[in-house]
């Protein structure tokens, strides 16, 4: 199988079958926070990079936002929708973000939740650039290289949503910063699935450098929503100024 086929083969039902189980507060005080992080008031125009299952991008909608959610797959976007209801807002667009379907500065802010790592990254921050109007802020957060290291493990395991039992494989590239992951879903019933995933792994330092290439002006680093300080063992929550 190609990258991409990986890529869709994971998020998948298999995907929502992990993630899917998430506490709703927590997700709704995580996207909110993201939001004041962007400078968003409810009437403006948010981009969610990545939206999934809609965990942040829905609470974002109940709160008011006008948020658009984009994904690659569909099967998320089917749950997004389905976690929607019939509320006007959230929108949701299946594409690929290194080709966004949205014009040049329409958006007022982008959220970019754990998205990043697994296509070009260049051009997927390229294109939230172009389509963000200007001064308007990407909000980003992704794991961080320091913070694996210092946390790394080759195998783990831990119990997800509804009896399941989830294995992890761990290798990781220090040259390319690149980790190979393969993930075991054990059923309740002893049933099996396996699904493998590659992400490549920044430093803050550049993840800074891409922003800066992609167009951002200004780039801040922090440890988390409320300005903590950046550190190895913190969050890495960046905030980038078109």
């Amino acid at each position: 199988m190609s990258a991409a086929d990986d890529l869709d083969a994971y998020f998948s039902d298999f995907y929502l079958r992990i993630y899917a189980h998430s506490d709703p507060a927590d997700d709704a005080a995580e996207a909110l926070a993201a939001a004041r992080l962007a400078k968003a008031a409810p009437e403006h125009e948010v981009l969610d990079v990545g939206c999934g299952f809609g965990r942040h991008c829905v609470p974002l909608a109940e709160a008011g936002y006008r948020v658009t959610g984009v994904d690659r797959s569909q099967t998320l976007l089917d749950e997004a929708r389905r976690r929607a209801g019939s509320q006007r807002w959230p929108k949701f667009a299946r594409a690929d973000y290194r080709e966004l379907p949205f014009a040049d500065d329409r958006f007022d802010a982008a959220l970019n939740l754990f998205s990043l790592g697994y296509q070009e990254d260049a051009n997927v921050l390229a294109e939230t650039r172009r389509v963000l109007k200007p001064g308007g802020r990407l909000v980003l957060e992704s794991q961080h290289r320091d913070q694996l290291v210092r946390t790394w493990q080759d195998n783990d395991w831990r119990l997800v949503g509804e009896g399941r039992l989830l294995l992890e494989r761990r290798t990781f590239d220090p040259v390319e910063g690149v980790t190979q992951t393969i993930q075991t879903l054990i059923e309740a019933g002893g049933e099996r699935e396996s699904r493998p995933t590659t992400a490549r792994i920044y430093t803050a330092s550049e993840l800074v450098a891409l922003l800066r290439a992609a167009g951002f002006d200004e780039v801040k680093c922090w440890g988390g929503y409320e300005h903590e300080p950046f550190t190895p063992d913190s969050r890495l929550v960046v905030v980038a100024t078109a």
